[in-house]
């Protein structure tokens, strides 16, 4: 049990409390693809002449990769994808519509985002046992965690939304959750952090002193895996 001195319960967002697309294991299926080629016909109405991109998230994804190989634990921004996406595909638009288009991606990403297992009643249950819910996420739009709390109407159940991109720190290191403890003023043993990743939630979280539960709907709670370990989360409910 975990109840003793715990204030905040931090909650991962992809894959932990919502589902989107790409949790999926080998789903071939990408909502980016056809919101990035939708970009294009809408700029080439627009007057622009891009190139024709047979694949325009292979092209995304590519540019991502090389900048993240160049600068090691750079936080990319889809802000700045978008752009480089752009230039790539012969397309030199103003900054305004830049931040039109960047928008247009954001909103139609966070469609694709939608409560899992019960996360509604979750939520307010924590809630309305006194702890203090945070929203931790990597991601490079910290618009895209705050436009998915909006849509599903539970914006109003977190303190702060606290994202990579946010604080400049890949997940996967330790110093992102020690910078969250940081930032609420609490030793970091009064947090608990539940995600869906060994890797990026439950190990960097506990080098960082946070307390973890982890989501294992991946592994289904194998005896190896870090406990205590959930495959619903219902059963926090118990634990917290």
């Amino acid at each position: 049990m975990l109840k003793g001195g715990i204030e905040y319960v931090s909650l991962d967002s992809a894959c932990t409390l919502f589902w989107d697309i790409g949790c999926e294991p080998g789903n071939p299926m990408r909502p980016a693809r056809n919101i990035l080629k939708d970009i294009l016909c809408y700029l080439e109405k627009r007057g622009y002449a891009p190139k024709h991109i047979v694949d325009p998230l292979r092209l995304y994804n590519n540019i991502r990769r090389e900048i993240e190989t160049r600068h090691h634990g750079y936080q990319h921004w889809h802000r700045y994808l978008l752009l480089k996406f752009l230039k790539r595909s012969g397309v030199d638009i103003s900054e305004s519509e830049l931040e039109e288009i960047y928008h247009y991606f954001i909103a139609e990403r966070a469609k694709w985002f939608v409560p899992i297992d019960h996360t509604r009643m979750v939520i307010e249950r924590l809630v309305g046992k006194g702890y203090r819910l945070i929203l931790t996420t990597a991601t490079g739009a910290h618009d895209l965690p705050y436009q998915v709390l909006q849509n599903n109407e539970l914006m109003k159940y977190f303190k702060i939304i606290y994202s990579t991109q946010l604080v400049g720190i890949p997940k996967r290191n330790p110093l992102f959750y020690m910078e969250l403890a940081d930032l609420l003023g609490v030793e970091p043993a009064k947090i608990v952090h539940i995600g869906d990743s060994i890797e990026n939630d439950i190990l960097p979280a506990r080098k960082a002193g946070l307390r973890t539960i982890y989501y294992g709907w991946k592994t289904l709670c194998r005896p190896t895996d870090p406990q205590p370990c959930i495959t619903s989360l219902t059963e926090l409910l118990k634990i917290l």
